[in-house]
């Protein structure tokens, strides 16, 4: 990480923050959200917190705020919530400000969270905060049991060998029937939906062993809990 980059960058940034700003901090929040029962502690200057969430299938952190003026966000993000990797070694996050590419300092990091400080403009309402990894809560329940058969039906799915109303059927028949064993999870209603290529790609690299059991489930849960597959 090359951290004198990121200050020279901030220093910048912050010097625009100061020719564009009209009038001082006019107000200024401290607080912390639990997202998926972790705390996110936050320090926002000239906006308000809306909502803090995290969305696991693109590994981001979304807030949204409403904004009086140029500002910063200065938040902890812990490691087990989000983080950004390459290889063993801290990677940058990706930042999103309304939509466009926006540099940030990262002003302190540990081994349990890493703290980012991100500009904003009057207006901004939506800051994402894009990493590498994320916690999924569909995998919190260990207790999960497939037969090691399906994993050549889903080599098959992942080579379109079968069709994706075959393989969603099947793996609906094998939970209700008891044969596949997943966490509990909540059904959504019904919608008519492609499904995600993620969701195709995680059950080729499972056929493989290329990733967990909880990391295939993950993909089913999705399609339980979207409303694509019902069980």
């Amino acid at each position: 990480m090359k951290h004198n980059d990121f200050l020279f960058t901030f220093y910048v940034l912050f010097s625009l923050f100061i020719i564009h700003s009209s009038v001082q901090y006019a107000i200024a929040d401290t607080g912390v959200v639990s997202v998926d029962s972790i705390d996110v502690n936050y320090d926002i200057n000239n906006a308000n917190i809306e909502t803090i969430f995290l969305d696991p299938d693109l590994f981001e952190l979304i807030i949204t705020m409403n904004s009086q003026a140029d500002g910063t966000v200065e938040i902890t993000i812990p490691r087990d919530l989000l983080d950004a990797k390459f290889e063993l070694s801290d990677d940058m996050f990706f930042i999103l400000v309304d939509g466009f590419e926006t540099d940030y300092v990262e002003s302190e990091s540990n081994s349990n969270s890493r703290t980012i400080v991100i500009p904003f403009f009057n207006g901004d309402s939506v800051i994402e905060i894009i990493g590498t990894n994320a916690l999924n809560p569909f995998t919190s329940n260990p207790e999960i049991k497939i037969p090691d058969w399906i994993k050549n039906n889903a080599g098959w799915w992942s080579t379109d060998l079968i069709e994706d109303t075959d393989f969603v059927s099947g793996i609906q028949y094998l939970i209700k029937e008891g044969i596949m064993t997943i966490p509990e999870t909540q059904s959504g209603q019904y919608v008519e939906q492609d499904i995600p290529s993620w969701i195709k790609n995680n059950a080729g690299w499972w056929a493989d062993g290329l990733i967990e059991d909880t990391d295939f489930v993950s993909g089913i849960q999705y399609l339980i809990t979207n409303g694509i597959m019902h069980v």
